[in-house]
């Protein structure tokens, strides 16, 4: 009976164009999509090659979600739409493309990662290159290496080190906050002396360790010190990066590979014709090369 109803959903779902309805995401329209049906992740088994992949043409709504809360790599501003160098790039990287898309911001991994996986969502901006998201997840070129530090509040000395390792060790016994499922939680959840307090994301972590409520929060740099200046938050950043990730775009394996092939072949152009580069200093200033990939 399982295998009649899977079976039955890949047939219907080869039919139609996934939608997602945020009024206040940019949207670019070529014909009327529909929502793709709720499925549950354990019922679909993405690697399963047997299955018919889905083709996408130029004329076919992409959906792209996006961390509303990442600034300034990608958030919404207080006009309501998206921005930073993320968004940026993929309109970029789209246009050059030809491709018809639609920006879909999210505050919570969680559903993001069902919605690439029942293929509700096509990709996912700046997903780093790691194992676990390989494994359900097609992953296009990197384009940058992100380094992340530890946050904490202003006068801790608990937390500190001259080293990766001393920082790392400095934070047992101490509650960390990380993104569920996130790439940190990924990489110190072995790590059984660090008690790790999950968030949607690690911007609404951050407002908690300035509240008191954790000891630490390991983030991109840039992030941190964004938002703590904006929300006058009580928290710095302390030592050497503690882990550092090749950053991508992540795409559902509902969808053919086709489209990742384009995607690339269109970031290459744009990083080639000096497109990628001036972006990237507009928002962060030259891009070093502990920065590329």
């Amino acid at each position: 009976m399982l295998k009649r109803k899977t079976l039955v959903f890949c047939m219907i779902f080869t039919l139609i164009i996934v939608a997602c309805d945020n009024q206040e995401a940019e949207l670019v329209i070529t014909k009327n999509p529909q929502k793709a049906p709720q499925v549950p992740i354990e019922n679909i088994d993405v690697a399963d090659e047997s299955k018919p992949l889905i083709q996408v043409s130029l004329e076919d709504v992409v959906q792209i979600c996006v961390r509303q809360d990442g600034a300034p790599g990608m958030y919404i501003g207080d006009d309501g739409e998206l921005h930073g160098f993320y968004v940026d790039l993929d309109r970029l990287i789209m246009k050059e493309m030809g491709q018809a898309y639609h920006l879909k911001p999210y505050g919570d991994l969680g559903p993001v990662l069902q919605w690439l996986k029942t293929g509700e969502c096509h990709i996912a901006l700046a997903a780093p290159d790691l194992p676990e998201y390989r494994s359900f997840l097609n992953l296009s070129n990197p384009y940058e290496i992100l380094h992340f530090v530890t946050f904490v509040r202003k006068g801790n000395a608990d937390i500190q080190g001259d080293t990766k390792d001393e920082i790392i060790a400095s934070l047992h016994g101490k509650k960390v906050g990380v993104q569920t499922r996130g790439h940190i939680y990924q990489e110190l959840r072995d790590i059984r002396q660090i008690e790790l307090i999950e968030y949607p994301t690690t911007t609404r972590a951050l407002a908690d360790l300035s509240k008191g409520v954790l000891d630490a929060v390991p983030d991109v740099k840039r992030i941190g010190i964004y938002y703590s200046s904006l929300k006058s938050w009580d928290i710095v950043p302390v030592g050497q990066p503690i882990i550092s990730h090749k950053i991508t775009t992540a795409f559902s394996k509902v969808y053919h590979q086709s489209i990742i092939k384009r995607y690339n072949t269109a970031l290459k152009t744009i990083q080639d014709n000096g497109q990628f580069d001036a972006l990237y200093e507009s928002y962060f200033g030259p891009m070093g090369d502990e920065d590329r990939p």
